[in-house]
């Protein structure tokens, strides 16, 4: 920049910000010692406490260090702003001329950025605290001398806020008046004021818990220097869509109430995960609340849910005792019956030994035939002492359990845990009980097979003892003894059922358009990759209205044709084939020479079009879309989403989003909505709109993917839709630092058949 044109640059700014060099405010010149001493004990990573400051309270200094300079570096050179503005002084020539290259990086509009800003938080807090230009701000505040100072570090390229709060300081002086701005303080812990540092790292560590997302808490002081504490963060208030939260603690009270209930709910989820997963949701005001069983929890009704759970799980433990004793009685009769069935089995088998034994040679088998007879198996009378004893086991057991049991006013999460954690010893129990009677049942068939096996055998030696000739021929042949035969009955054979992995949007979305798109590349013409494009754009309104057999309006015709003139799309004598197939598009970080897909082209769009020929070239448009999508299909189970303010029409070919939080970010202006949720199941015909869908392939040059919208063509014509869930929730969506949009939505969840 040649010298002259510097220097007026350099007079404009000083200008701009009210400062005349030879005419210093003497404010500027003044020095008062903070002395600020730097902590290490406290190593920043984020600010923490943010409060309104006077804009005459605060101190410049400059600092030749950069940002990322240790604050003991920053601090120790740091010298007062009179220093820089001082050219009269041999010494500070240097620092007055490295002032004037500030002055040259000085940019108006990002400082009418920051003072709108400023403007905004002096009527109220940012929703999220911070904002922006955050890192703009080196604020400091001495514990010592209660002084705030800022420290501008020389080395860096952004001087803006420094020149904001110069510009405004100089014009406070000049009108007499004073203001506030809205500024983070560096290196300035929690005041412990309303909570302790541990409590607030609890809080962090709670929230976590039912958000997987980690909170930011602030300590707030507003323009009275009254404390308040505000927790922000997100949090899934459905499938995969995202809220912004905000939790406002303006007293003490109200502090360690809500430490109180994330506390609770935290100690329940952890102690007691099968019991108890606490859901979150948006409430109108923004805040986080928490819910169980679709029903809120707040610190008010803390104690009661504590009693109604405890109420709920000491009847459910009286229950589960008859169920224990009478499975306690199963098992023992049970070891009983087997033990009876073991007996027979010896005695059997002993017959059979005998016999076996006698046969191996001729005075055996005489002695067997004359002497041997079938004995009958003497079955042993039950004993009920062991049942007796049972019954009072569990009847001691239940009265030691019910001693835990206690009827008070009030209860405490630890009474609840206590009968929660009998509640499982029992449940152990009786599931191992359970196990036990399968398997005596299991032991007893075997048994019984083997007893039916021997008995058999014995009947039939006794059928040839009719004479001794008979037997003597039985005896001699080689018939083998099958006692083990026919012990299991055959089972069917049973395929292994394929465990299917569940689509996850993020791990797997890359990779689910990379095999689609080859899929599709392979089985879909040009033309149909034509018409389900413009199953993409508006022209789908059209095309379901032709599907309906629905008269198409003039409105929509003149729409087209007045859209694709102010998009300057004129007649291409190469039709979709560019002249330049040298030309290089990007695509995912890949080179390609493919031209994006044109509705006005694929459609002939012209001035002349009639609304007949219009609509003739739906109607083949619309059919080229029914045989692209009976030929492709999921290649996984996974959910749809449609997000509308009208009625979902079944009939209709839908243009599906494949992530819920894209489906509603697609309906920009709009307070209410409708979200449908369709759960497709693989098999299911289905268009993934991939690469191939959106751009030609005539250089054969496209990459593999889903890279322009991450979005499926569905025709629910062909299938049954049954809603099956209906529920309301709301979400915060950013407008700006400051304002945040309220939304409520519908969800209606349907099953697809």
């Amino acid at each position: 920049m040649p010298e002259t044109e510097e220097k007026d640059v350099i007079l404009h700014n000083l200008n701009y910000i009210g400062l005349d060099l030879q005419n210093i405010p003497s404010f500027l010149m003044e020095y008062k010692d903070v002395d600020y001493k730097p902590t290490k004990a406290y190593e920043q990573t984020d600010f923490r406490v943010y409060k309104y400051i006077s804009l005459k309270d605060i101190q410049i200094f400059l600092t030749p260090t950069n940002r990322l300079n240790s604050i003991t570096e920053k601090y120790s050179k740091a010298v007062p702003l009179r220093e820089y503005l001082d050219s009269q002084n041999e010494k500070n020539i240097l620092n007055y001329a490295n002032f004037l290259k500030m002055l040259e990086k000085l940019n108006e509009k990002e400082i009418k950025k920051i003072e709108e800003e400023q403007i905004l938080a002096r009527k109220q807090v940012p929703f999220k605290v911070k904002y922006d230009t955050n890192y703009l701000w080196e604020i400091y505040y001495s514990e010592y001398t209660g002084k705030y100072f800022m420290m501008v570090t020389t080395e860096d390229q952004n001087y803006n806020a420094f020149f904001y709060l110069l510009k405004k300081q100089i014009e406070c002086v000049k009108t007499g008046k004073d203001e506030l701005i809205f500024v983070p303080i560096n290196y300035l812990d929690y005041t412990k004021r309303y909570l302790k540092k541990s409590e607030m790292s609890d809080i962090e560590k709670y929230i976590w818990l039912f958000t997987k997302d980690w909170p930011k808490i602030y300590e707030v002081f507003d323009s009275n220097d009254n404390l308040s504490i505000h927790i922000v963060g997100t949090t899934i208030v459905y499938d995969k869509i995202k809220s912004y939260y905000k939790i406002k603690l303006n007293t003490k009270e109200d502090s360690i109430k809500f430490y109180t209930l994330v506390k609770a709910l935290f100690i329940l989820q952890t102690e007691l995960p099968h019991y108890y997963q606490f859901e979150t949701q948006i409430n109108e005001k923004g805040e986080l609340i928490f819910e169980l069983n679709n029903k809120a929890i707040h610190y008010n009704n803390l104690s009661k849910l504590v009693k109604e759970e405890y109420k709920k799980h000491s009847k459910e433990l009286q229950k589960v005792f008859e169920e224990k004793e009478k499975l306690d009685i199963r098992v023992e009769k049970l070891k009983e019956e087997e033990l009876e069935k073991n007996k027979e089995y010896l005695f059997r088998e002993k017959q059979v030994a005998t016999y076996l034994e006698c046969r191996k040679s001729v005075f055996g088998k005489i002695k067997y035939f004359f002497k041997n007879k079938n004995g009958k198996f003497v079955k042993a009378k039950g004993k009920g002492n062991h049942i007796k004893k049972i019954k009072e086991e569990n009847a001691m057991e239940k009265s030691i359990a019910n001693s835990i049991i206690e009827e008070k006013e009030l209860y405490t999460i630890e009474d609840l845990i206590k009968i929660c954690i009998e509640l499982d010893r029992i449940d152990i129990r009786m599931k191992d009980a359970k196990l036990d009677i399968t398997a005596l049942e299991d032991k007893i068939k075997v048994v019984e097979s083997k007893i039916k096996n021997a008995t058999l055998f014995i009947e039939k030696i006794e059928e040839h003892k009719k004479s001794i000739f008979e037997f003597w021929k039985f005896a001699n042949k080689d018939q083998a003894l099958g006692l083990n035969a026919g012990l299991v009955e055959e089972k069917k054979e049973q395929k292994p059922k394929k465990i299917k992995r569940a689509f996850d949007y993020e791990e797997d979305i890359e990779d689910l358009g990379i095999e689609t798109d080859k899929i599709q590349r392979n089985l879909l013409s040009e033309e149909e990759t034509n018409s389900l494009y413009l199953a993409t754009t508006n022209v789908l309104e059209d095309i379901n209205k032709i599907r309906r057999k629905e008269l198409l309006s003039d409105e929509n015709l003149k729409y087209l044709k007045n859209s694709m003139k102010n998009e300057g799309v004129e007649f291409d004598i190469f039709g979709n084939i560019k002249n330049d197939r040298t030309k290089i598009s990007v695509l995912s970080n890949k080179k390609h020479r493919e031209s994006e897909k044109d509705k006005y082209k694929i459609l002939d769009i012209s001035d002349s079009l009639t609304i007949e020929e219009y609509e003739e070239k739906l109607k083949n448009e619309s059919n080229l879309i029914e045989h692209a999508l009976s030929q492709t299909k999921a290649i996984t189970d996974m959910n749809i989403y449609l997000c509308s303010n009208e009625k979902l029409n079944v009939n209709d070919v839908g243009l599906f989003f494949i992530n819920p939080q894209e489906a509603i970010e697609a309906q920009e202006n709009t307070e209410k909505l409708n979200l449908y949720k369709l759960k497709i199941k693989e098999g299911m015909n289905i268009i993934y709109n991939t690469n191939i869908i959106y751009y030609d392939n005539f250089n054969h040059t496209l990459p593999l993917g889903m890279n322009v919208a991450h979005t499926v063509t569905f025709d629910m014509k062909k299938y049954k839709i049954e809603l099956k869930k209906q529920r309301i929730f709301r979400t915060n969506q950013k407008e700006n630092d400051f304002y945040f949009k309220e939304r409520i939505i519908c969800a209606y969840e349907y099953e697809v058949k």
